[in-house]
């Protein structure tokens, strides 16, 4: 069934669409359905759940089926294939009569036909035990991201994304491998006791330590990759604030740590093998020393018997057995992390209730009494509900807070940053448990996120998500939603992809976008966070009007904002402050809202121009054969020319020549005619002994050297790709989703660690044992010279013929594991929407489909993997067949010991030459992991054409120029700016408002040169094309509308230079008046800092950019929406400390606030890519067909 898809590969390059459908038995839907049914019985009804229980539950039975099918084959075959060979080599001892010469060729066709039968049980057996060990892996997939998306939000303070893709890129991958393995635990015991007596206490030990740094491996692994999302993440402030080298310290560092502890890992690995080479021949010369004082004659009976049974015992108990104890501890290991990640909610529960029943304070968990509201009325009802996002700590986050919403009511919840308002709807929604009162929701439920989430899709199915299209309802929705405007300069409409995580979007139209997919669903409750923040003054009325006041007028609708304007509409308003309920009424009740102030939104945004294709961008793919260029990367990046020599070398020691020099000595020895005297027996066990100890030296040395040498190629290769990617193109970030670059740094540099470095080791190791097998065995008939050359020959050739088919499959399965990542990361990022949406169900199908896309890449490329094996090892039997014959037909000049010898030696081949060629294209296909960090390798970085060194004072003045300025964000989009030109003066206080897509960002992205651009922009002068890139950025300072906070302290998020003293940084955090909330954290500035901040509010993020240019004290300053998502009193701490701190700076403000733009100097009115008004905001005024009157007056403005 194979062979059509190896013609098509063959011929052309293998894509997707040439995959075959996965069998029924391997897709993720029925696999996850199965194991989650078993999951969740052993939480229901075991007091400890376990993972490894559930798994051979569901499939203990097959695997035992496979195992007993094998190994009764594999069992006979060692008790009677040296039973036959003895029987052989009798028949070639001088002078005898016992063996006939019908019976020695019936002997020697036993040994052929047992060969043949073991390889078709063998390749057979393997194939299944490696589908069976995907489809564990598969079911454990499915049943990981079903839990995520049941992980409710608190919990994200202990389960990162990082550790979730560290999840599914290293941990799960090891059930592909364990299983196949998993049967040397007990048949390797059974074929050899004796051995294993020895064997398991080393062994067993060793194993022990792999499982303790397997570990700590995950545990390092899991560091770095929760940094490189959160560093991607915040992609765009780290380039601003010129903080590339603080975070390639801290990737470096963080690598140093995982390297130390995969090297230890590494070196264990290999000591193993050294175990398997000097166990054997240890045993072996043992038996030698018995045979020689015991004073019988040493035969080639005895010698090669034992041999070939050390030689099974090898691959049994030192080989199969050692690496199956590896496999298993890794895989421990891997299940706990799984096992503690399935519980961690539960045990998270656990602790709440038995606090809830020590509290004896909580009525109900969700359900009020029924004296207090009608049960079927649908609402909300909270009556002092006290809540913490961490249960550990003291503080809550809402304290006895009372709230109701009904239908046909418009409810308000204001308040400060941090107060408490996104965490009251995380709480109706039931992401965060209560710790106490009461809390009752009916109906419905619809939600708006403050964060908007949109996903990699259209337009249309982010605003569906997953519900029926009816086009007038569609229609209605966009209108009210304020997107009319948007859809109508979008490529495709309410067909365009928006990117990963909206980046083709504006803040404002991913805000609208969520709100419109909340307004679409028809719910009875609608929450909404913060919608009309992100919006401009036009659009906010619309919204609030036709959409709030209007098309959801009889619903209950719990409206979070800061737009105090449009509070006297609404029907009851909560306040709320330090988590606390400071009042509640209507407008006419509450004094403290009568004198709110007006609000001008200008949202910035970048008009989607036409293009040629309504697709993103895929996945680079590389075709035809790994290049040379790939191997002669990784090979340099290990060491230089001359310690590649080394490693070469000392491979050639241990393999050919001292491998080769105790098996031929031996076999001198056993030719050895004892009349002659040439040699004692003392003499000969003296030099024999004497090279098995200088081969474990050998080994030893080279052992230290090869890890040395993969090391030092994962730590170069890896630490190359991230600094190239660090300082690559915003386009670039923009281009690639966050999935396919962690792809990269996890599963990519995962196999470069751990997975390559096994591969190029056996396969040099086989290629090097074929070598001085065949050498030696050429020495004892050089007419078998000729079947070797054939047999090469005939490998070379299907080799060729395999690889290309294996090298498609192989990297169609690499791009096919991508969208598995991106699935999950965006899932991860919208967990709240999909659970309020009720969407679990859509989303575990969307991501059953990308694994089960994935699983048709991975199983042919396993069973590619077995053909080759298969038809090696077949070739190889006939090669023994062929040795056998050999003899027969040399007949009576034959010397024993050179028929035991070349017939042992070729059974090794039958096992070692098929492993070898299957590694060799293991490591062809896997060096595509190489092929892909070196592209990365290789990106091109941000142009820095800069050679002037500016004055340490520059700027010091702070003047502006654009002149002719043209900007376009690819070659081949059109352009965003069009010769713009303006000047900015000293000092001055510069407003910038304008449509959606009118190209306020894009000046920003022109002042740091984020992207190229035409046309000359000066400071003080200075062309900035002519500033080094890190100078020019370290002179300007930003604060993002989106503020972003990164993992480590909160000491590091403001300071990672280590520039500025501990008074300095309570000073500035004083000034914006985040001092106490600081102090009362843990450990003060060296409090840690949760994913993405999520430990602070929005608004204390932004105070806390605040801090940031507080202490760089650069002479330019620009607020990039700054104010949009934050209360009227976070804004006006924000204006009045840019005002007075930063009175001498210049200052550009994209502006949401109406006072904000009215206090500017002049403001720059933008519209499709062009400046169209720039002049003092009361002169703009006077000017009724001006656009900036325009929008004031939209705003009633008086």
């Amino acid at each position: 069934w194979e062979l059509p898809i190896f013609l098509k590969g063959f011929k052309k390059e293998l894509t997707e669409d040439d995959l075959y459908a996965p069998l029924k038995q391997y897709e993720s839907k029925r696999l996850g359905d199965k194991l989650e049914q078993l999951w969740q019985e052993e939480e229901d009804f075991r007091e400890h759940p376990s993972l490894w229980r559930a798994l051979i539950r569901m499939f203990g039975l097959e695997f035992i089926v496979y195992g007993i099918v094998f190994y009764s084959v594999d069992v006979c075959v060692i008790i009677l294939q040296p039973i036959f060979l003895n029987k052989l080599l009798d028949y070639f001892v001088p002078n005898q009569a016992a063996i006939t010469e019908y019976q020695a060729y019936w002997y020697g066709s036993s040994i052929v036909l047992l060969s043949f039968l073991r390889v078709l049980v063998f390749h057979w057996t393997r194939l299944e035990l490696s589908a069976f060990g995907m489809k564990v892996r598969v079911a454990c997939c499915s049943l990981i991201y079903r839990r995520c998306l049941r992980l409710k939000k608190n919990m994200f303070r202990r389960v990162t994304v990082g550790q979730m893709v560290n999840l599914f890129s290293n941990d799960v991958n090891r059930f592909d491998l364990v299983f196949i393995f998993l049967h040397n635990l007990w048949t390797g015991p059974l074929e050899v006791v004796v051995t294993a007596c020895y064997l398991d206490v080393t062994l067993v030990y060793m194993a022990k330590m792999i499982s303790a740094c397997r570990k700590r491996i995950a545990t390092r692994t899991d560091n770095r990759i929760r940094l490189m999302n959160d560093i991607l993440c915040g992609i765009k402030v780290i380039k601003m604030y010129t903080w590339e080298k603080p975070f390639e310290k801290l990737v470096a560092a963080a690598r140093d740590l995982e390297l130390n502890e995969i090297k230890i890992a590494n070196l264990l690995r290999v000591l193993n093998y050294i175990l398997a080479i000097f166990t054997v021949k240890l045993s072996l010369f043992i038996c030698i020393l018995l045979a020689v004082l015991n004073h019988p004659p040493l035969t080639a009976q005895y010698v090669y018997v034992t041999t070939y049974i050390y030689e099974r015992v090898k691959m049994s108990m030192t080989v199969l057995f050692s690496l199956t104890l590896f496999q298993l501890s890794e895989t421990r290991i891997s299940v706990q992390r799984i096992q503690e990640f399935l519980t961690v909610d539960k045990s998270k529960r656990k602790n709440l209730v038995k606090k809830m029943k020590k509290s004896h304070k909580v009525t109900s968990g969700c359900i009020l009494k029924s004296n207090v509201i009608d049960g079927e009325l649908v609402g909300i009802y909270a009556e002092n509900i006290r809540v913490r996002w961490d249960s550990s700590h003291s503080n809550d986050t809402l304290n006895n807070v009372t709230f109701s919403a009904f239908p046909g009511e418009v409810v308000g919840v204001i308040g400060a940053a941090g107060g408490g308002k996104s965490t009251l709807l995380q709480v109706i929604l039931k992401e965060i448990p209560l710790m106490k009162g009461t809390l009752y929701v009916k109906g419905a439920v619809s939600y708006a996120a403050q964060e908007p989430w949109v996903f990699s899709a259209s337009i249309r199915q982010n605003i569906l998500f997953g519900e029926e299209m009816d086009e007038e309802k569609f229609r209605k929705v966009i209108k009210i939603c304020g997107l009319e405007h948007d859809l109508s300069v979008f490529p495709y409409g309410e067909h365009t992809l928006v990117g990963e995580r909206g980046v083709m979007l504006s803040g404002g139209q991913r805000a609208r976008i969520s709100l419109a997919r909340a307004v679409y669903r028809d719910a009875d409750i609608y929450l909404l966070d913060d919608p009309l923040s992100a919006v401009d003054v036009r659009v906010a009325e619309v919204i609030f009007s036709e959409c709030v006041l209007g098309y959801l007028k009889d619903k209950c609708v719990v409206l979070v904002t800061h737009q105090l304007q449009f509070v006297k509409r609404m029907n009851r308003v909560y306040i709320l402050e330090n988590g606390k309920l400071i009042e509640n009424g209507n407008y006419e009740e509450l004094d403290c809202l009568q004198e709110g102030k007006n609000n001008l939104d200008a949202d910035k945004s970048t008009i989607l121009k036409k293009s040629d294709l309504p697709t993103l961008i895929k996945e680079h793919r590389s075709t035809g054969n790994v290049s040379k260029k790939i191997y002669k990367n990784y090979c340099l990046a290990g060491g230089s020319w001359f310690y590649n020599c080394m490693v070469i070398f000392s491979f050639i020691m241990i393999h050919v020549v001292l491998r080769n020099a105790t098996e031929y000595f031996l076999n001198f020895w056993i030719n050895l005619d004892p009349k002659q005297n040439f040699l004692s027996t003392d003499n000969c066990l003296y030099i024999y002994g004497a090279l098995i100890v200088f081969l474990a030296l050998m080994t030893l040395i080279g052992v230290y050297v090869f890890v040395t040498y993969i090391t030092n190629a994962s730590r170069n290769l890896h630490n190359g790709m991230f600094v190239r990617t660090l300082y690559g193109t915003m386009e670039f970030f923009n281009n690639h989703s966050s999935g396919r670059i962690l792809n990269r740094f996890s599963k990519d540099i995962g196999f470069i660690d751990e997975t390559i470095p096994l591969f190029l080791a056996d396969t040099a190791t086989s290629f090097l044992i074929f070598l001085g097998l065949n050498l030696l065995i050429s020495t004892v008939n050089y007419w078998l010279i000729i079947p070797i050359i054939a047999m090469v020959i005939i490998f070379y050739c299907y080799n060729f013929v395999h690889q290309t088919t294996n090298r498609n499959v192989k990297r169609t399965e690499g791009i096919m594991r991508s969208p598995v990542f991106s699935h999950l990361t965006a899932s991860l990022q919208g967990l709240t929407t999909i659970r309020a949406f009720n969407r679990q169900k859509m989303l575990e199908q969307e991501f059953d489909n990308h694994q089960d896309l994935h699983t048709s890449a991975f199983y042919l490329s396993l069973a590619c993997y077995s053909s080759l094996g298969f038809w090696v090892d077949i070739i190889c039997t006939i090669y023994i067949g062929l040795i056998i014959l050999s003899f027969f037909l040399l007949g009576s000049d034959v010397h024993i010991g050179n028929v035991g010898l070349a017939i042992t030696q070729s059974i090794v081949l039958v096992g070692t030459v098929q492993h070898g060629m299957k590694n060799w294209s293991n490591l062809d296909t896997q060096m595509t992991a190489v092929e892909r960090v070196v592209e990365y390798r290789e990106l091109a970085p941000e142009a820095n054409e800069g050679n002037i060194t500016p004055p340490e004072s520059w700027p010091s003045d702070g003047t502006i120029s654009f002149d002719s300025v043209s900007m376009r964000y690819s070659s081949d989009t059109s352009f965003v700016l069009e010769q713009v030109s303006f000047q900015i003066n000293s000092g001055e206080k510069i407003g910038v408002v304008g449509r959606t897509g009118a190209g306020k960002t894009s000046l920003i992205s022109v002042l740091f040169r984020l992207f190229n651009f035409e046309g000359k922009v000066t400071i003080d002068e200075v062309d900035t094309k002519s500033v080094p890139l890190n100078i020019l950025r370290s002179k300007i300072s930003t604060i993002p509308q989106e503020p972003v906070l990164f993992l480590g302290t909160l000491r590091k998020n403001l300071d990672p230079f280590e520039e500025f003293s501990d008074s300095q940084l309570w000073n500035a955090l004083d000034e914006v008046e985040l001092k106490k909330a600081v102090s009362d954290l843990p450990s003060g500035l060296d409090s840690a800092v949760s994913e993405g901040g999520s430990n602070f509010s929005v608004g204390q993020r932004q105070l806390l950019c605040l801090v940031r240019i507080m202490l760089r004290r650069t002479r330019i300053i620009v607020l990039d929406e700054a104010t949009a998502n934050v209360d009227f009193k976070t804004d006006k701490l924000i204006q009045s400390t840019i005002r007075n701190k930063f009175k001498d700076c210049t200052v550009l403000t994209i502006a949401h606030r109406l006072n904000t733009v009215m206090d500017s100097d002049r403001v720059l009115v933008m519209d499709n890519g062009r400046v169209v008004e720039f002049d003092d905001p009361r002169t703009l005024l006077k000017n009724p067909n001006g656009l900036f009157y325009e929008y004031l007056n939209r705003k009633d403005y008086n």
